[in-house]
């Protein structure tokens, strides 16, 4: 393992060699690990310039983080989930699939969309779909159902919207894994079996404040499909940094179950970001430790939802730091490579050029081989970079 900040944008050679990966590829290759880092649109009715500008500073934000992708989530009211009050008033946002056609443009890198399919008439979600994949060219799907079963929805069903999925072959979708739910009703591994047998690809959890649930759901959800005789579909891991009372509160307003010594370890501590930020690294830890040998492929993923500075930063330390546990368990060499996201998208007054030497062939010369191929996307020809990462024997062609 190694300290350095990497980033799959780019990946994949036993011979070190690097290629591009589409975000549908990476979660549905197991034999690899995925990293997202996951954001909320810009409020709803902001003007295209200023979506840009927002897409524009996050990109700028985390150009260092290694990611696969970004997560963009549905950002519902969700009346009845709780009978507590919100912590935060709820606003209506962007359009998840427009605001990752906006990213995608500003950085080079796919999103994994959140959809909550419950909250739209069955007429209106079609629409929303076919303009998601065919004016802003979404591919990856998270489906979420309806925030309480006692609620009337009018929406289509998961099951629907999953077979209107699987009849695009350029689209693969993935649901919500909430290991909370696996200790109440001891059942989860069974229903992402189900989920699985609709076409879900990958699964990604709920925020962890308490690494039990999910070790007991990764072990039984491998045993289950071990014996089956069916492969486990990825389980992505998330987490979210917190460094504030309030939002803690709306932490556990969402449903995560964060237990008392750790909450308030967390909010009596003097540095309270930090403080859960090294907690969350040992649970992320103590959950991959645990659940060694379960057989189900694992990914991390860092939500950044806050607008206070030192939890956006908190989420960066975050990722890095999971991002480089999960690697370094895979017990494969990995290191840092980057890659040019788009020539035209400069950071700075300052306009590199290429330096006029034989040992840079020009971008517009075509390749005598792959490896050449490879060697071009390491040319700087512009301020807009993407880190990449590769593994060694892990990620194989």
């Amino acid at each position: 393992g190694t300290s350095e900040r990497p980033s799959l944008r780019v990946t994949r050679s036993r011979e070190a060699r690097t290629m591009d990966v589409g975000l549908v590829e990476a979660l549905c290759d197991y034999s690899r690990p995925v990293f997202l880092f996951g954001l909320t649109p810009p409020l709803e009715g902001a003007k295209p310039e200023e979506l840009r500008e927002t897409a524009r500073k996050f990109v700028e934000r985390s150009a260092t983080l290694a990611t696969d992708g970004f997560i963009v989530y549905d950002i519902q009211e969700e009346k009845g989930r709780t009978p507590e009050p919100r912590p935060f008033p709820f606003r209506k946002l962007d359009d998840p699939s427009h605001f990752a056609q906006v990213l995608k443009e500003v950085s080079g890198k796919e999103s994994v969309v959140y959809k909550c399919v419950a909250e739209a008439d069955p007429g209106g979600f079609d629409n929303w779909l076919e303009t998601a994949i065919e004016t802003y060219g979404v591919n990856a799907y998270n489906l979420v159902g309806g925030a309480s079963s006692a609620n009337q929805y009018s929406g289509p069903t998961i099951p629907d919207v999953a077979a209107k999925l699987n009849a695009r072959p350029q689209c693969a979708h993935g649901g919500v894994t909430i290991a909370e739910r696996h200790i109440k009703k001891g059942n989860e591994h069974e229903t992402l079996v189900k989920k699985s047998e609709l076409g879900m690809q990958w699964f990604i959890s709920q925020a962890i404040y308490d690494p039990e649930p999910m070790i007991k759901l990764l072990k039984e959800y491998g045993a289950l499909c071990k014996q089956r005789k069916i492969a486990p579909k990825r389980v992505v891991l998330t987490f979210a940094p917190c460094g504030r009372e309030k939002t803690m509160r709306f932490i556990k307003w969402l449903g995560v179950t964060v237990p008392e010594d750790v909450e308030k370890e967390i909010l009596e501590a003097e540095n309270k970001v930090g403080k859960s930020v090294d907690l969350l690294c040992g649970m992320c830890k103590r959950i991959l430790e645990e659940t060694k040998g379960c057989g189900v492929p694992l990914g991390v993923s860092v939500e950044s939802v806050s607008i206070f500075k030192n939890e956006i930063d908190a989420a960066h330390e975050l990722f890095r730091r999971t991002q480089s546990m999960l690697l370094d368990f895979l017990g494969e060499p990995w290191l840092v490579r980057y890659s040019i996201v788009d020539k035209k998208s400069k950071r700075t007054s300052f306009d590199y050029q290429r330096p006029a030497t034989p040992a840079l062939p020009s971008t517009e010369e075509k390749p005598s081989s792959a490896d050449d191929a490879a060697k071009q996307k390491g040319i700087l020809v512009g301020a807009g970079l993407a880190l990449g990462l590769v593994l060694g024997k892990v990620l194989r062609i």
